[in-house]
Parts: structure tokens; C-alpha cells; sequence
């Protein structure tokens, strides 16, 4: 008979629930559980892409040091620029990438892609020669 159990001067111990069985089921509590359950049962391989996150198409902004820059430097973006920089932004968001430099046309930019965040930008000419650090990726759109 299993109840509690009760030692000289000790108090009493009640039993644990048991945990399932081996063939039991339980439903997932998370997506993460759903997703260790789904490889557990196989139906994840490891070289299956990773889910699709759509994109927004969100607009871009700029940090308070990217706008010094464009002022000081005179770079003015059509609407056509800032629409393309938007869709590499996109782009580079659907592969995954943080911190990237895009290069378009006379420009380049450090881009935040998370945060949908141009960090700075400057001129092709004068990003020439320059090292770029903590960046994971570079789209070249022309």
C-alpha cells in the first residue's frame, strides 16, 4: 500500500507522482517541447531548414550618429534608395544575419537588422580601406 510514510521523529513523506511510462504521451507545454518532441519521434532532422520568418517590410530607422553622418557627409537617399535599402535590410533578415554592411550605389551603411537600425553611413569612397568589424554579413545591391 502506497501512502505516506512515517519515521520515528521524522515528518511524514509523501509519495512523487511517477513520471509517465515509456510509451505514455503528454502534451507539449511549449514550443520548445514540441519541437524536442517532434525530434524525438524523427519527424526533425537535422538538416531541415529552419522555419521561414516572415518578413514586415517594416520601414528603417535611422540612429542619431547615422543622421550626423548623412548631414556631414551630404548624403541625401531618394525614395527609390531608401525603398531598396529597406528590401536588403529585408533580405538580410530572412538569412539570419545582426549586423551587416550594405553597399549601394556611392554609399555604404552598418546596419542593425534586427532592429531594423541604420548605425551609420558614408560614402563608398570613404569606406574604401576601412576595416569593418563585428559584422556578420555584407549585401552588395549595386
Amino acid at each position: 500500500m502506497i501512502g505516506s510514510v512515517k519515521i520515528d521523529g521524522a515528518p511524514a513523506v509523501q509519495p512523487q507522482a511517477q513520471p509517465p511510462t515509456q510509451g505514455a504521451q503528454r502534451a507539449p507545454e511549449t514550443a520548445f517541447d514540441a519541437a524536442l518532441e517532434g525530434a524525438f519521434q524523427g519527424q526533425l532532422r537535422a538538416d531541415d531548414p529552419p522555419p521561414q520568418v516572415s518578413t514586415t517590410s517594416a520601414p528603417l530607422s535611422f540612429s542619431r550618429h547615422a543622421e550626423s553622418r548623412l548631414a556631414s557627409r551630404n548624403i541625401e537617399l531618394s525614395e527609390g534608395q531608401l525603398t531598396d535599402l529597406v528590401k536588403a535590410v529585408d533580405k538580410l533578415e530572412e538569412r539570419g544575419a545582426q549586423e551587416s554592411l550594405v553597399l549601394m550605389d556611392d554609399h555604404a551603411f552598418i546596419v542593425g537588422v534586427p532592429k531594423r537600425t541604420v548605425i551609420t553611413a558614408m560614402t563608398r569612397q570613404e569606406a574604401v580601406g576601412n576595416l569593418f568589424t563585428n559584422i556578420d554579413s555584407t549585401l552588395v545591391i549595386r
